[in-house]
C-alpha cells in the first residue's frame, strides 16, 4: 500500500497532508501533472506526472485507466451500462460519488468487476472452483487491448498469489490440526536431538510443559538404561532411515511410560533437517500381556493343586486314625497326640487353601481380635524360629478393634511372612510384629526383619507363582498370601533393602 502526499486545495506552500492509496476511488486529470485524488468523503490534489504512480497502481492490480481518470475498481459498487458511469456506494444515494466511464470499454469493466468480485471471494475465504479459474483464464484471453489485458494479468496473478496462499494456510491448518489434536505424543527434534516442538499428547503423557521441553534434550525423560537405545535410533533417523523401537519414558511424576515409537527424518529442501517421533502408550498393554502371562501360570498351578492336594491328602487321612488308635491305646502322652493331631489338621488345612486356586470355596468371614491370631502363629513358629536363633518380639496396641476375617486364612499369610523372614536371617537376628491403628478404618500390621533383603528390581515380581528369591523356593507362599488379602479387601506392601531388612505392612479393613 502506496502513500500519496496531498494537499487540501493544491496550491504551493500548502499543508500536504498523507493518504493512503487504497482510500482513492478514483484520480481525476486536472492538467498536466495535475491530478484531483477523490476519496469517498473527499478530494485532495496532488502534482506528479502520470508515469509516476502508474506503476505502483498497476502493481496494485486493482486500477483501471482512462484517459482522464484512474477509477479504483475495489471501490466500485454499481455500473450503469447505459449510462456509463460507475459508482462508489449506493447509485440512489446523493452524496455517492461517481466516475464517467464513457471512454471505458464497457466489456472491460464488467470483467474487471467479476475478476475483482472473485479475488475478493478468494480474500474472505470463500471457496473457488475450477469454473472461477477458467473464466478469469478466458477473461485474459480474450483482452485484444494492451492496457486492459496488463490490468487482467495483474489481478489475475494476485488471485492465483491469494489462492497459493489459501493453500498454504489449509495445508497447515490440516497439518497443526494433526499434531495438534492427535491423541499420540508426537514431538520434532532438530539435528541436535533438541525439542523443536510438541503437541498435548506429549504434554499429558511426561507431564511436562512445552516451555519446559522446548529446545532442550529428552535426555532426562529416558530411563537410564534406555539412553543408548534412544541415541542409536536417532541416529540411524538422521541418516535417512525410519525406526520403529520400544522406549521407556519417565514423566515429571517419576512415572514409568512405555512407549512403542516410531522415528521419521524431516526433510527440507532435499536435505535432513531433523527427525519427528510418534509415540504410542502401550504400557496398560504391556501390563495387560504380564497379567495374561501370570493367569496362565496360575491356570497351571491350579490344575497341579487338584493333583497334589488328592496325592497328600491321602496319606493324612491314614496318619491320623493311626495318631487317633495310639491315643486310645497309649496312655501318659494325650498332650502330644492333641498336638500331632492339631498339627496334621493344620497340614490338611493348608492343602484345602491351596486348592482355592484351582477352585475358589466358601469361606466364613467373622470378627476376629487380631492379637490372638498373631500369638497362636507365633506359638506354632517359635520352636523353628529358637532352631535358627531368631527371637519374634511382639508389639501389640490394645483395644485395637476387630476385622472381618476368615481366622485360619490369615494365619496362613502370617506363617508364609513369618517363615520369609525367618529363613531370611541365617545368622539369626530380631523379627518384630507390630499391630497397630492405621487410620480410622484400618488397622495395619507391620512385620520387620534384619535379613539379608530383597533386590529393588525383584520387588514388583512377588507374589507371582514359581518366583521367589529363595534357593528352594517355590513362590507360592506369597502368591497364596496375596490373593488371601486381597479377598480380605486388604493390602499387602512389601519394602526391602539388600542386605538391610524387609518390611511387609498388611492393612486390613476394620469390622463394620
Amino acid at each position: 500500500m502506496q502513500k500519496i502526499p496531498v494537499t487540501r486545495d493544491g496550491k504551493k506552500g500548502s499543508e500536504i497532508l498523507i493518504i493512503n492509496s487504497d482510500e482513492a476511488v478514483k484520480i481525476e486529470s486536472v492538467r498536466n501533472k495535475e491530478f484531483i485524488i477523490h476519496t469517498k468523503d473527499g478530494k485532495y490534489y496532488w502534482n506528479a506526472s502520470l508515469e509516476a504512480f502508474e506503476e505502483w497502481l498497476y502493481e496494485e492490480g486493482f486500477r483501471l485507466i482512462d484517459q482522464t481518470n484512474l477509477v479504483n475498481m475495489n471501490h466500485v459498487s454499481e455500473y450503469d451500462l447505459k449510462k456509463g458511469t460507475v459508482y462508489f456506494g449506493r447509485s440512489t444515494d446523493p452524496d455517492t460519488k461517481s466516475a464517467s466511464a464513457a471512454r471505458i470499454h464497457r466489456e472491460h469493466i464488467v470483467n474487471v468487476m467479476e475478476m475483482l468480485r472473485r479475488v475478493n471471494r478468494k480474500n474472505m475465504g470463500a471457496k473457488q472452483t475450477a469454473e472461477t479459474d477458467e473464466l478469469l483464464r478466458t477473461i485474459m484471453e480474450q483482452a485484444t487491448d494492451d492496457r486492459f489485458a496488463r490490468s487482467y494479468a495483474m489481478i489475475h496473478a494476485i488471485y492465483e498469489k491469494k489462492k497459493a496462499e489459501k493453500r498454504l494456510e489449509e495445508s497447515e491448518q490440516r497439518y497443526k490440526s494433526l499434531f495438534e489434536n492427535n491423541p499420540e505424543p508426537i514431538c520434532s527434534f532438530d539435528m541436535d536431538g533438541h525439542v523443536l516442538s510438541l503437541n498435548p499428547a506429549m504434554e499429558r503423557m511426561t507431564g511436562y510443559t512445552s516451555a519446559e521441553l522446548l529446545h532442550k534434550s529428552i535426555d532426562h525423560l529416558i530411563v537410564p538404561g534406555h539412553i543408548n537405545r534412544w541415541q542409536f535410533h536417532f541416529g540411524k533417523t538422521l541418516q535417512g532411515d525410519t525406526q520403529h523401537y520400544e522406549i521407556c519414558f519417565l514423566g515429571k511424576n517419576g512415572q514409568a511410560v512405555e512407549l512403542s515409537a516410531i522415528n521419521v527424518p524431516i526433510v527440507v529442501n532435499g536435505e535432513i533437517a531433523g527427525a519427528y517421533m510418534i509415540g504410542k502408550d502401550i504400557t496398560e498393554s504391556k501390563r495387560a500381556e504380564e497379567m495374561l502371562i501370570k493367569s496362565e501360570k496360575l491356570s497351571i498351578v491350579g490344575q497341579l493343586a487338584a493333583g497334589v492336594a488328592h496325592e497328600i491328602r491321602n496319606p493324612l487321612t491314614s496318619l491320623r486314625g493311626f495318631v487317633q488308635l495310639l491315643d486310645s491305646k497309649v496312655s501318659g502322652f494325650k498332650t502330644y497326640f492333641d498336638i500331632m493331631l492339631d498339627e496334621l489338621d493344620r497340614i490338611n488345612f493348608i492343602v484345602s487353601e491351596f486348592l482355592v486356586i484351582a477352585k475358589p470355596q466358601s469361606v466364613s468371614y467373622q470378627p476376629k481380635q487380631i492379637g490372638p491370631i498373631l500369638h497362636n502363629t507365633v506359638a506354632l513358629l517359635n520352636s523353628q524360629a529358637i532352631m535358627n536363633n531368631v527371637q519374634i518380639i511382639m508389639k501389640l496396641d490394645e483395644d485395637l478393634l476387630p476385622i472381618n476375617c476368615d481366622e485360619n486364612q490369615i494365619k496362613q499369610v502370617f506363617i508364609n511372612i513369618l517363615n520369609n523372614s525367618i529363613d531370611s536371617m541365617p545368622e539369626g537376628g530380631d523379627i518384630i510384629i507390630q499391630a497397630k491403628k492405621y487410620d480410622d478404618r484400618h488397622i495395619v500390621v507391620r512385620c520387620i526383619d534384619k535379613g539379608c533383603g530383597i533386590p529393588e528390581d525383584r520387588i514388583p515380581r512377588l507374589g507371582e507363582p514359581f518366583y521367589t528369591t529363595k534357593e528352594k523356593g517355590t513362590g507360592l507362599g506369597l502368591m497364596v498370601s496375596f490373593k488371601i488379602i486381597e479377598n480380605h479387601r486388604g493390602q499387602m506392601r512389601i519394602e526391602s533393602e539388600l542386605n538391610k531388612g524387609t518390611t511387609v505392612d498388611i492393612v486390613f479393613p476394620i469390622a463394620e
